[in-house]
């Protein structure tokens, strides 16, 4: 024990009183910098957390508006000139020309997400998409006749319902006419609001819901939970987030469930519905705490390393040393990282992990621009090796960089994986001309692949596999605005509503999954194939520019259509309506135009039954 003591004698007599005490100081001085710096940290994080759970709501309320506001606006104007129809004794006839008029309009230019205009007017249900109820439906019994009635006037939000087949949200719009009879109504799937439910959330801790005037789910970032009504659960985050809002009116609160601590802000958008963000504040704050303690451990050691080493050391060895730290960071990600000396064309190993670099290097660290050609001649994919070589050519790099201080190159090596190569300027001269480059190639094999599953992804239409009408317009106008004729078909399925209505939802996504397989079989490669939206569906062919020559492409795909058989459908078939214009080379008109002359035509073709094809008539020649 003596002898311990003597020896801890002999350390603070080596070390110094002085230095002892500037020690702690230290120490001290830091540990109270560190809580002033959390506390700081900590009020900033939160007032971050609860903005943006406030922004989070507000954004979403205001798209949910916006998006409201469409149908307002559409179920007015339809109010308004049905009554002027009914007022100028105007017929049933021409009522339901206007509706049918309308609800194309609505689906097609408006939004896909409308079904339709429909209602009870002057004692007859008329429907604008063209659907025929069955003999004991009874339009005065449906929950949109009686609450719009009991609305007097009002347009009235019926309450969404959740639909068995697709698992969509939907939603009834309607409105009592001056008739004190007549009801006209809009249906529309929600899945907008659920897309912008979605949007908001960047954090996969968080979500967001909206919520009608019942308590009812419209939409939630978590899909499981669509259809549920809050106000009728217990136990449960959300039934109780839900009746906080709707019995306090407290519309920004935190709260703590099982242990863990939320921040809630809530929205009201009008129609009783909230627009509700709610954050996971206790999972936002826990890398905090581990900083606050790793930042104590870090002092701690700091302190009994400042007590055993000594304490002058130079100013120069610590810059050394956090350069080292730094660089022994990147070295986790970069597989090779080498120091180059233009001037002298040597070169340093910083990190490497590729046996092949190693071997073909050796000891010597001379000729570095012959060395990292050969190399990445050998350890390129053919490929790439052409642009590859022409980036790493030293004796180029200082025309290249210019006044940058890094440029980098994506390629493919002989593992065919990809890699990102990247000069980093370490030092320049009085003049401004490089010395020293930093050489580092690092794998983003996974980044890559992911990058390209995303682009896939919002490519294509997720039903049906093939290109989405973002993607499908945009090759068309790139070939027609670069001078590709070609000609142009528009299709969609007979009475596909009947067939939802009839058959049930899931056997008309077979519908289109199968019409889609049709067309990828009748048509070309090279062919652009896209769904427009709906049961609406367009093909691209380049080269063909004449009916002649597009009838035996029709021809092929109404065979194709006829020999498919959908066990759901009861040995029924389904058939189509074409609309076909044609692109010449010399045309000047937009993608707008070649569309709606299909689409005329496709008008045309729908007055005829089965599949038939009408063309333009000014291409008919």
């Amino acid at each position: 024990m003596k002898n311990n003591q003597t020896s801890a004698k002999e350390v603070l007599n080596t070390i110094g009183k002085k230095n002892i005490v500037a020690s702690v100081f230290i120490f001290a001085f830091a540990i109270i910098i560190i809580s002033v710096n959390f506390g700081i940290l900590y009020k900033i994080q939160k007032d971050k957390i609860i903005e943006r759970s406030k922004h989070n709501a507000v954004e979403s309320a205001q798209n949910v508006e916006r998006y409201l506001g469409t149908s307002l606006d559409t179920i007015k104007m339809a109010s308004y000139t049905i009554e002027c129809y009914l007022d100028s004794n105007g017929s049933q006839e021409e009522i339901l020309d206007y509706m049918t008029r309308e609800s194309d309009v609505i689906t097609h230019t408006i939004d896909e997400n409308y079904t339709g205009l429909y209602g009870y007017i002057a004692g007859d249900y008329l429907d604008g998409s063209g659907w025929v109820p069955d003999e004991d439906y009874e339009p005065t019994e449906r929950p949109w006749y009686i609450q719009a009635m009991q609305a007097n006037g009002e347009i009235v939000f019926v309450d969404p319902y959740l639909d068995s087949q697709t698992g969509t949200i939907m939603m009834t719009i309607g409105r009592l006419l001056g008739d004190s009879e007549s009801v006209v109504a809009l249906d529309l799937s929600l899945d907008r609001i659920q897309e912008i439910t979605v949007d908001v959330i960047e954090n996969e801790q968080d979500f967001a819901m909206v919520l009608d005037s019942s308590g009812g789910v419209v939409s939630h970032s978590n899909t499981n939970e669509l259809g549920k009504n809050y106000l009728e659960q217990s136990n449960s985050l959300e039934s109780t987030i839900a009746k906080e809002i709707f019995s306090s009116h407290n519309t920004e609160f935190e709260l703590t469930y099982n242990k863990t601590k939320y921040i809630v802000f809530a929205k009201e958008i009008g129609y009783g519905w909230y627009c509700v963000s709610v954050v996971n504040g206790t999972q936002v704050f826990k890398p905090l705490n581990r900083i606050l303690l790793a930042s104590l451990v870090a002092i701690l050691l700091f302190a009994l390393m400042i007590l055993i080493v000594l304490y002058n050391i130079s100013s120069k060895h610590v810059v050394a040393n956090k350069l080292s730290q730094q660089l022994e960071s990147m070295s986790h990600i970069y597989v090779s990282m080498y120091d180059i000396n233009l001037v002298n064309n040597t070169f340093t190993e910083i990190s490497n992990t590729h046996d092949k670099i190693s071997k073909m290097i050796g000891d010597s660290s001379e000729n570095a621009k012959e060395k990292l050609y050969s190399i990445m001649e050998v350890l390129t994919s053919d490929r790439s090796k052409k642009d590859l070589l022409e980036f790493v050519d030293l004796d180029t790099i200082e025309e290249r960089l210019g006044s940058s201080n890094t440029t980098t190159m994506e390629y493919i090596n002989d593992r065919d994986l990809w890699c990102r190569a990247r000069f980093v300027v370490a030092e320049r001269d009085e003049n401004d001309k490089i010395i020293r480059v930093l050489w580092m190639v690092e794998i983003i094999d996974d980044e890559k692949r992911k990058q390209e599953k995303l682009q896939y992804l919002s490519e294509t239409d997720r039903m049906t596999g093939i290109n989405n009408r973002g993607s499908g317009e945009k090759k068309i106008r790139e070939l027609i605005s670069g001078g590709q004729g070609g000609m142009f078909v528009l299709l969609d399925v007979d009475k596909f509503k009947s067939i939802n209505d009839t058959f049930g939802h899931n056997t008309g996504d077979k519908v289109l999954i199968e019409l889609a397989n049709c067309l990828k079989k009748a048509f070309r490669a090279n062919d652009i194939i896209m769904r427009l939206g709906g049961d609406e569906f367009a093909v691209f062919v380049p080269d063909v520019h004449n009916k002649n020559a597009g009838e035996r492409i029709i021809e092929r795909l109404f065979n194709t259509i006829g020999r498919a058989d959908i066990a759901e459908l009861n040995g029924k078939k389904f058939y189509v309506s074409v609309g076909v214009s044609f692109y010449q080379h010399n045309d000047t008109y937009d993608f707008e135009e070649l569309y709606k002359r299909a689409d005329s035509r496709t008008y045309e073709s729908k007055k005829h039954t089965g599949n038939y094809v009408s063309y333009y008539e000014s291409e008919q020649a």
